[in-house]
């Protein structure tokens, strides 16, 4: 059995019932999301955004925090999906035109179960192409599926606690359904952890750089399952790797 097969355990699988666990459709769900962009240098302390609205934003310390908003698609049987982020204007210099996004489950890193996502992009900006690596903790999100998400229905203010949180400047988020987390990646696995939020970027304008996509509002769009997201939740273990374990695998901040 491969790490990408592991089932629920029996935490989850216990509040099913036998029914339940007879085969079913996988289901593809579909997101919008609400979030910020947060830039540091390889210290930790963000970098502001000087482009027009965000300089002026006396919410997020005056671009320092960028809002974002996106779309998500995800597989629940393979743990495979892709992701968009609408351009924003950067460092007064045109837009950041983000291709190529894919997510991927890979439980705690280590082939345990939990709710980490690796994410894989590649941006322009200034006739630059960027390549982006960012591990995700996905517990609020995941956690809201399991309990029965429907089309229409918003999460938010639950989940994991971003990388940035405590980053000079104070600009606290709270919890947050989907966080970017500390560990470091080179698109494939967890490369280690410095303790700075996002993975340093090597490539680029912005070489050793990290960028934290933190998404505070997550809205489910579709879901293409033939029976009620609830009833195939048994799915996510083979998909997500064991979604009973997202609450303290390993840490996401």
């Amino acid at each position: 059995m491969t790490s990408k097969k592991i089932l629920l355990n029996t935490l989850i699988i216990s509040s099913l019932s036998a029914a339940t666990l007879a085969p079913v459709e996988a289901a593809v769900l579909d997101f919008d999301f609400d979030g910020l962009f947060t830039m540091t240098n390889g210290s930790g302390s963000p970098t502001q955004n000087t482009s027009y609205p965000y300089y002026g934003d006396t919410t997020w310390g005056y671009g320092k925090r960028t809002q974002v908003t996106g779309t998500l698609t995800f597989d629940t049987d393979t743990g495979v999906g892709t992701g968009t982020i609408a351009p924003f204007e950067f460092f007064a210099s045109g837009p950041i035109v983000f291709h190529d996004f894919v997510i991927n489950a890979i439980g705690d890193g280590a082939g345990g179960p939990g709710s980490l996502i690796m994410g894989n992009m590649l941006f322009d900006w200034k006739a630059t192409n960027i390549s982006l690596e960012i591990v995700l903790d996905a517990a609020g999100l995941f956690g809201a599926v399991v309990g029965g998400m429907a089309v229409g229905d918003t999460v938010s203010g639950v989940g994991a606690t971003a990388a940035t949180e405590n980053m000079p400047g104070n600009l606290p988020m709270g919890p947050v359904p989907i966080a970017t987390t500390t560990y470091d990646a080179d698109g494939v696995n967890i490369t280690g952890d410095d303790g700075i939020g996002g993975s340093p970027m090597d490539n680029g304008p912005f070489s050793g750089f990290n960028m934290n996509f933190d998404m505070t509002s997550v809205t489910m769009t579709a879901n293409s399952s033939v029976i009620p997201v609830p009833a195939a939740a048994w799915l996510f273990g083979s998909g997500i790797l064991g979604l009973a374990g997202f609450a303290g695998s390993r840490k996401s901040a």
